[in-house]
C-alpha cells in the first residue's frame, strides 16, 4: 500500500482546503520528507486527515453524528482525501461532514464517505461497506494500519507492546499465514472424517454372517431334490395343458356351428320380410328411362310461367317510374322559383349593407382625427417629467435604507453579544470562587488519607503479629518447665503466662475502624474529584463560549464599519426617517408619471383601433359589391334554368302531381330525374328482351310435349299417373338397392361362415385326446400348478441363500481389504494430525506465526546494527510470540520490552516498524511509512544512525514522513512540509519545500 496524495478542508488549525500530491515535485525526486513546524500548528492533523479519510477516526479523536472536534471552529464543513496504490491499482478514499444550514453553530449533519478506483468506478458510497472494503483491499484495519503504517503519537511503540494475540493477527495479516490456520483445521477435520470411516467398515465388516459347511450341503441335497420333482410335474402340466386347449376348441366349434345355422335361417327370413321393397325397385326401372322427358317438358312450363311474371313485374316498374319522373319535374320547378326568389332577396339586403357602411365612414375619420389631437397634447406633457431619472432616485434611496436597517439591527446584535459576554464573564467569576475552596479541601482530605493509609498498614501489621503468636499458642500449652523447647533449645519459659494473655479482637476492631474511616475519606475526595471536575469542565466550556462571543462581538463591529464604508451619521434613526420620507416623496411623483404614461399609451391603442375600424369600413364596402355581383350572375343562372324545367314538366303532363317527391336541394333533385329516366330506358330495353324470349319458351314448350306424349304412349303405362306413381326419389332408390346389397351380402357370409365351422368340428372330433370332461381336466391342471409354483417358489428361496452366501463371502473379503488400506490412510492422517492438526487451526498458525515473528526479528535486528548496536530482539523462550530485548553491552542480559526507555523504546520500535515494511506477501506491501515523533530522545549519534537507516529505506523505494521538532532532522531532509502558525488568527498554512 502506498499513499499517492492527500486533500483535506478545515480540519483542526488547516482552515481552507490544501493538497499535498505525493507524485509531484519535489516528492517525485526523493521518497524521504520532514513535516516540521511549530508545537501545535497542525503537523499531526495531515496524518489525521489520512486516518479520517481510510477509517473515519484519528488515533486522538474519534468523528460521531453528534460530535466533530476536528472540524475547524467558526467552520461549517470539513473534508478528508487520499488517494493510495495497492498492486498497482489506484484508489480514492473521501470523508466529509457539514453542518446544517451551512451555519458554524448548525447540527452535525451525517457524514458523507466514498470509495472508488482512480479511473471514477464507484466502490462503495455505505460507511460499513467502505470500511469493509478498505479493510479487504489493504489487508490493514485502523488498529494494524497504526502499528505498521501510521505510528502516531502515543502509539509508535503499539507494535512492541502488544499482546500475544494482537500481534499474531497482523502477522497474520500481513504476511498471509491465515492459511496454515486453515490447512490445520482441515488436516484436523480430514483426520476425525477417515477415523470415522475406519469405524464404519470395521463396524460393517463385524455384522457380515455366513453359513456353515454342514448348512451349506443341506441347502444343495434339498435343490436338487426340488428340481428333480418339478422337472416330473411341468412334463405332466404340459400333457394336461395340451388335452386342455383341445377340449376348448371341440366345445367352441360346436357352439360356433349351432350359431352359423342360426344366422343362416335369419338371413333367409330377412329377405322374405323386405320381398315388397325389393319390389317397388322392381317397378321403378322402366319409369326411370321416361323420366329425362317428363322432366324436360315439366321445366319448360315453368321457365314460360317465370318469363310471363318478369314482363308483367317489369311493367309495374316501368310505370312507377313515369310518375316519379313527373313528380321530380315539378318539385325542381318548384324549387327554382323559391331560389330566385331567396337571391333577389339577398340583393336587397346586401346593397342595403353596403349603404351603411358608406354613411359610416365619414363618422370614423372624424373620430380619428380627434384622438390624433389629443395624443399630441398627453405627448408634449410627458416631454416635461424624466421618469428614467426619478426611477434611478428610488432605487438609490432604498439601498441606503436598506443599509441604515440592516446597520440598525447589527447595532442591536452587538448590544445583545455585549449582554451575552458580561453574562458569560459573571459566570465565569463565579466558577473561579467555588473552584478556590476545593483546592484546599481536596489537599486536607489527601493528607488524611495518607495518614489513614498509613495507620491501617501498622494495625495491619501488629495484627499479623498478634495472629502469629495466637497460632503457636497450642505449642506453647505443651512447653513444660525445664522442658528444651523444640523451636529454640531453651530450658525456661518465661513469657509463657504474658502470651496466653493476649488477644487480636481490639487490634481488629481498631482496623475496621480505620478502613471505615477512610472509605469515608476516599468517598468525600470522589466527590470532591467530580465536582472540581464539573466545575473545570464548566469554566473551560465558559471559556470557550466567551472567546466565541468575544470573536463574533468583532466580526459584527468589522461588518458594521465596512457597510458605513466611512459614512457616520450622527443619528441612524433621523438618517432612516429622512431618507423614508424623500424615498415616499420621489414615489409619489413617479406614479403620477407613471399615470399619465399609461393614459398616452391608451390614447395610442384607441387611434390604432380607430385606424384599423375604417381600413375594415373599406374592405366591407369591397366586399359587399363583389357579392352584389356573383348575386345577380346567380340570378340569371337560376332564371334561365327554370325555364328549361318547366318545358320539360309540360312536355310529360299538364297537372302537377297530388304528392310530390321530397329532395333537400335541387342537386339531389337532379340527381335523382337523371336516375329516374336512366331506370326507364333500361326498363324499355328489358321489356323488349323478355317479348322475344316469351316467343322461344312457347315453341319449345309444344316440342317437348309431342315428343312425351308419343313415349308415354310407347311404353307400359296407361296414362300419366300410372307413370308417377311408379317414379323414385333418389335417396329412396339409393336406400333401396343398399337394402337389397345387404340382404344378398348377410345371405352369403352366413353360408360361409356355417360351412367352415362345420368342417372344423369334424377334424377336431376325430383327433379324440382324451375323454374327460374341460372342468375336470381344468380342476387338475391348477392342482399341478400350485405344485409347481410352491417348487418354484422353494427353489428361489434356496438359490438364494446359496448366492446370497457367495456375495457376502465376497464382500467380506472386499472389507478386509478396504479395512488395510483405510487403517493405513488413518495411520498416515494420525500422524499429520498430531503434528500440525487442530480444530480451531491454532498448532500450525502458531507455528507459522513463530516463525515469521522469527523472520521479523531477524529483520528488526538488522535495523538496530544501524540504528543502535547494543540492543538486539529475540522471542521469549517459552512464550511463542512474546519479545524479549538483549542487552549486548550486559553480556547479553535479556529484559522485558516495558523496561526500555524513552529512546530505547523508539528506536527498537523504528526497527521494527521498519522490518514491518520490509515483510511483504500476497495480501499486503507497505511502500509508505509515516514517523510521528520521537526523534527528540535521541542522541545526536544515535540520531544519524537513524537517519542513514531510514535513507536506505528510501532508496529501496519506499516513502518516508516524519514528523519532527529536531533541528538536526530539518537539516538532514531537504524536503520539508512546512507547517507554519499565522499570527493573532489562530490557524496555519501549509508550504512545501524542496
Amino acid at each position: 500500500m502506498k499513499i499517492l496524495s492527500v486533500r483535506l478542508q478545515n480540519l483542526n488549525s488547516l482552515r481552507g482546503e490544501w493538497l499535498i500530491d505525493f507524485r509531484q515535485p519535489p516528492f517525485s525526486q526523493t521518497n524521504i520528507f520532514a513535516i516540521t513546524g511549530a508545537t501545535g500548528a497542525g503537523k499531526t492533523t495531515i496524518l489525521d486527515a489520512i486516518c479520517l479519510a481510510l477509517y473515519h477516526q484519528t488515533p486522538r479523536l474519534k468523528t460521531s453524528p453528534t460530535s466533530n472536534e476536528l472540524m475547524t471552529r467558526n467552520c461549517s464543513e470539513c473534508l478528508a482525501e487520499v488517494e493510495f496504490e495497492v498492486a498497482g491499482i489506484g484508489y480514492r478514499a473521501f470523508w466529509s461532514q457539514r453542518r446544517a444550514r451551512g451555519a458554524p453553530d448548525g447540527n452535525l449533519q451525517a457524514a458523507k464517505t466514498e470509495l472508488a478506483r482512480l479511473d471514477g468506478t464507484i466502490l462503495a458510497e455505505k460507511t460499513s461497506d467502505k470500511l469493509r472494503l478498505v479493510t479487504e483491499i489493504t489487508g490493514l484495519d485502523f488498529g494494524r494500519f497504526t502499528k505498521s503504517m501510521l505510528l502516531a503519537q502515543g502509539g509508535f511503540a503499539a507494535f512492541l507492546n502488544a499482546d500475544a494475540n494482537e500481534r499474531a493477527e497482523l502477522l497474520e495479516e500481513l504476511t498471509g499465514t491465515d492459511i496454515y490456520g486453515r490447512i490445520s483445521e482441515q488436516v484436523f477435520t480430514d483426520c476425525r472424517e477417515q477415523k470415522s470411516q475406519l469405524d464404519l467398515l470395521q463396524a460393517r465388516a463385524g455384522a457380515v454372517e455366513l453359513l456353515s459347511e454342514d448348512q451349506k450341503l443341506q441347502l444343495q441335497t434339498e435343490l436338487s431334490e426340488v428340481q428333480s420333482t418339478f422337472a416330473t410335474i411341468q412334463l405332466s402340466l404340459s400333457e394336461q395343458r395340451k388335452q386342455q386347449s383341445w377340449r376348448e376348441q371341440l366345445d367352441k366349434a360346436q357352439y360356433e356351428l349351432q350359431q352359423a345355422e342360426l344366422e343362416v335361417s335369419a338371413a333367409h327370413s330377412a329377405i322374405e320380410a323386405h320381398r315388397p321393397q325389393l319390389a317397388r325397385l322392381t317397378a321403378w326401372q322402366p319409369a326411370s328411362q321416361l323420366l329425362p322427358l317428363y322432366s324436360a317438358c315439366q321445366s319448360a312450363l315453368v321457365e314460360q310461367r317465370q318469363c310471363q311474371q318478369e314482363r308483367q313485374t317489369l311493367q309495374q316498374q316501368q310505370q312507377q317510374a313515369e310518375q316519379q319522373q313527373a313528380s321530380l319535374l315539378w318539385h325542381g320547378v318548384q324549387q327554382l322559383a323559391q331560389q330566385k326568389q331567396q337571391i333577389q332577396l339577398q340583393l336587397q339586403q346586401q346593397q342595403q349593407q353596403l349603404q351603411q357602411l358608406t354613411q359610416q365612414q365619414p363618422v370614423i375619420s372624424a373620430k380619428q382625427h380627434a384622438l390624433q389631437l389629443q395624443l399630441k397634447q398627453l405627448t408634449d406633457a410627458l416631454q416635461d417629467t424624466d421618469i428614467q431619472q426619478l426611477r434611478q432616485q428610488q432605487q438609490q434611496l432604498q439601498a441606503r435604507q436598506h443599509l441604515l436597517q440592516y446597520v440598525q439591527h447589527q447595532q442591536l446584535q452587538r448590544q445583545k453579544w455585549q449582554q451575552h459576554c458580561a453574562a458569560t464573564e459573571s459566570q465565569l467569576q463565579q466558577n473561579k470562587r467555588q473552584l478556590e475552596p476545593l483546592a484546599g479541601q481536596l489537599q486536607a482530605l489527601r493528607q488524611q488519607y495518607k495518614t489513614l493509609q498509613e495507620q491501617i498498614a501498622d494495625k495491619k501489621q501488629l495484627l499479623q503479629q498478634q495472629q502469629l503468636i495466637m497460632q503457636l499458642s497450642e505449642h506453647r500449652s505443651r512447653l513444660q518447665p525445664e522442658q528444651p523447647c523444640p523451636l529454640c533449645g531453651a530450658t525456661e519459659h518465661p513469657a509463657i503466662e504474658h502470651y496466653q494473655q493476649l488477644s487480636s479482637s481490639d487490634t481488629e476492631q481498631q482496623l475496621t475502624q480505620k478502613e471505615q474511616q477512610l472509605a469515608t475519606v476516599q468517598k468525600q475526595g470522589e466527590v470532591l474529584n467530580q465536582n472540581q471536575s464539573a466545575l473545570q469542565a464548566e469554566q473551560k466550556q465558559l471559556q470557550q463560549q466567551l472567546n466565541r462571543q468575544r470573536q463574533e462581538l468583532a466580526e459584527l463591529e468589522a461588518d458594521i464599519t465596512s457597510r458605513l464604508k466611512g459614512e457616520q451619521p450622527p443619528e441612524l434613526d433621523a438618517a432612516l426617517a429622512d431618507t423614508t420620507a424623500t424615498l415616499e416623496h420621489t414615489a409619489k411623483a413617479l406614479q403620477q408619471a407613471e399615470h399619465q404614461q399609461q393614459q398616452l399609451q391608451q390614447q395610442k391603442e384607441q387611434l390604432q383601433t380607430a385606424e384599423r375600424q375604417l381600413e375594415h369600413n373599406q374592405h366591407q364596402q369591397q366586399l359587399q359589391l363583389q357579392h352584389i355581383q356573383r348575386l345577380e350572375e346567380q340570378n340569371d343562372a337560376v332564371t334561365v334554368q327554370h325555364q328549361e324545367w318547366q318545358q320539360q314538366w309540360q312536355a310529360t303532363q299538364q297537372h302537377p302531381p297530388q304528392q310530390p317527391t321530397k329532395v333537400a336541394n335541387f342537386a339531389e333533385l337532379n340527381t335523382a330525374l337523371q336516375q329516374v329516366q336512366q331506370q326507364l330506358q333500361q326498363a324499355q330495353g328489358q321489356q323488349q328482351a323478355l317479348a322475344r324470349r316469351q316467343q322461344a319458351l312457347d315453341a319449345q314448350v309444344k316440342q317437348h310435349d309431342e315428343q312425351w306424349q308419343h313415349a308415354l304412349t310407347a311404353s307400359s303405362f296407361s296414362d300419366e299417373a300410372a307413370f308417377r306413381k311408379a317414379v323414385l326419389e333418389q335417396v329412396e332408390v339409393e336406400a333401396l338397392q343398399q337394402l337389397q346389397q345387404q340382404l344378398q351380402q348377410a345371405d352369403i357370409a352366413a353360408k360361409r361362415l356355417h360351412s367352415e365351422w362345420q368342417q372344423r368340428y369334424l377334424q377336431l372330433q376325430q383327433q379324440q385326446l382324451t375323454t374327460e370332461s374341460l372342468a375336470g381336466i381344468t380342476a387338475k391342471l391348477q392342482q399341478h400348478e400350485q405344485q409347481l409354483q410352491q417348487l418354484s417358489a422353494r427353489q428361489g428361496q434356496l438359490q438364494q441363500q446359496i448366492s446370497s452366501d457367495e456375495q457376502r463371502h465376497i464382500n467380506q473379503l472386499q472389507l478386509l481389504q478396504d479395512i488395510a488400506q483405510k487403517q493405513q490412510q488413518y495411520e498416515h492422517w494420525q500422524r499429520l494430525n498430531s503434528l500440525i492438526g487442530s480444530a480451531d487451526g491454532a498448532k500450525y498458525r502458531r507455528f507459522a506465526q513463530s516463525m515469521t515473528l522469527q523472520q521479523l526479528v531477524v529483520l528488526a535486528n538488522r535495523q538496530l546494527e544501524t540504528l543502535h548496536n547494543r540492543y538486539q530482539l529475540s522471542r521469549h523462550a517459552t512464550a511463542e510470540l512474546e519479545l524479549v530485548v538483549l542487552d549486548t553491552w550486559q553480556a547479553d542480559s535479556m529484559r522485558d520490552t516495558k523496561t526500555l526507555s524513552g529512546g530505547e523504546s523508539f528506536l527498537v520500535s523504528l526497527a521494527l516498524a521498519l522490518a514491518l515494511s520490509d515483510l511483504v506477501s500476497h495480501k499486503t506491501r507497505i511502500d509508505s511509512l509515516f514517523l510521528d515523533e520521537g526523534f527528540g530522545t535521541l542522541d545526536a549519534d544515535t540520531l544519524d544512525s537513524a537517519l542513514s537507516a531510514l535513507d536506505g529505506l528510501n532508496a529501496s523505494g519506499k516513502m518516508i514522513g516524519i514528523i519532527s521538532h529536531v533541528e538536526a532532522l530539518k537539516q538532514r531532509i531537504s524536503v520539508q512540509i512546512k507547517v507554519e502558525k499565522q499570527q493573532g488568527l489562530g490557524y496555519s498554512q501549509i508550504r512545501i519545500g524542496g
